[in-house]
């Protein structure tokens, strides 16, 4: 499915759905996270999807202990995912 936005673009379905976990995670710019809320208003078997993509990540939390990662690691791991959404703004 296609949302048609106001703009004259559109939304496809896979490219709302590869956005799942970066949403959920508050991940995306507010340009994108928008664009995926106007779909998910319009197209219910996302809306499901993305639904059962927010339950099952609350089940993971809940069954995951928590334990905080070496200092060393979480600097490795926040460089790396800057540089990642540096490169991916950048393409």
């Amino acid at each position: 499915m296609r949302e048609q936005r106001s703009d004259g673009s559109a939304t496809s379905c896979a490219a709302v759905r590869e956005l799942a976990y970066e949403f959920l995670d508050e991940e995306l710019p507010g340009p994108e996270s928008a664009r995926v809320i106007e779909h998910l208003s319009v197209c219910s078997p996302c809306a499901g999807h993305y639904a059962f993509e927010r339950a099952y990540l609350a089940a993971v939390q809940r069954g995951c202990s928590i334990e905080e990662a070496p200092a060393e690691l979480r600097n490795r791991l926040r460089a790396a995912l800057a540089e990642r959404k540096k490169t991916r703004h950048e393409s």
